[in-house]
């Protein structure tokens, strides 16, 4: 790798580096058969992820891992978005530089990251509250550069260097744009009630997501439906807010948060904020 001063989350592999790595296949099978492949590998005691698409594969996936190419080219030309992105690389691989990478296909390599979202049952309220405060500025700040990203889930929550980072940007979107992209490009688990209507994601979507991964977060319990139509029933008539009794104080936030309608929800993620610094924690 090429050794100088460079702007925190630009990595700077040379395409020989490629024949020398160790990849490691850590891609889920049902990926696979999509073309999707994720690689972990090490360089100079630092741990890193290798991400590919096949381009001929599923028009869902590629669309996906373009989408998310372009997003991370743009946030490269911008100096200020080093807090919320791992550290990135994107490689052209025009000839095949290693046996798991075919020539023609390029390569997202991410930084390694630890999960920012962890067990919340031995952490004090006021530990919560950071960890919260910590996730909803991460969103906030991709929502001031003008993007939404679109699928937020607890594992799109990452820590680097003691900062929250946010990762996989594949169904991010600029604000007020119709994406080009239709159909279903959202997780159930996690979409606001407008989605099942087929209306399109807004700052309000993300912060219904973003409501989801703190309700199952602090309950510790996960949501549960058997299908499309039983996660459109429990998000669109049935969710209800139960909070364990120590942490009642989180009712506000989240019934700003969920909220069925989006004129009863935060309109935006400062007002999420707000109410977070308000509470009587």
């Amino acid at each position: 790798m090429t050794q100088h001063k460079k702007e925190r989350n630009l990595l700077q592999f040379n395409i020989d580096d490629f024949a020398q790595l160790a990849l490691t296949l850590s891609t889920p099978p049902k990926s696979l058969t999509f073309g999707r492949a994720f690689y972990r590998f090490q360089y100079q005691q630092q741990q890193y992820w290798l991400k590919t698409q096949d381009p001929s594969a599923h028009p869902h996936y590629v669309t996906g891992f373009l989408n998310e190419l372009d997003f991370y080219r743009q946030g490269m030309t911008q100096s200020h978005w080093p807090c919320i992105l791992l550290p990135s690389q994107i490689v052209l691989c025009a000839e095949a530089v290693h046996p798991y990478i075919p020539a023609g296909q390029t390569a997202l390599i991410l930084s390694d990251a630890a999960p920012r979202i962890t067990d919340c049952t031995a952490l004090s309220v006021w530990q919560i509250k950071a960890t919260l405060m910590d996730m909803i500025e991460a969103v906030q700040q991709l929502h001031q550069r003008g993007w939404i990203h679109g699928d937020l889930k607890k594992q799109h929550f990452v820590q680097y260097q003691q900062q929250t980072c946010l990762i996989d940007f594949e169904q991010a979107q600029r604000l007020n744009l119709t994406p080009a992209q239709q159909g279903l490009t959202a997780t159930p688990r996690y979409m606001a009630p407008e989605l099942f209507q087929g209306a399109e994601k807004t700052v309000q979507t993300d912060i219904y997501a973003l409501g989801i991964i703190v309700y199952e977060w602090l309950t510790g319990q996960r949501l549960a439906a058997k299908n499309y139509q039983d996660w459109a029933y429990l998000h669109c008539q049935y969710l209800q807010i139960q909070l364990p009794p120590h942490l009642l104080q989180f009712e506000t936030l989240l019934t700003g948060m969920l909220a069925k309608q989006k004129q009863h929800r935060f309109m935006d993620i400062q007002r999420v904020k707000e109410c977070l610094i308000t509470e009587n924690v």
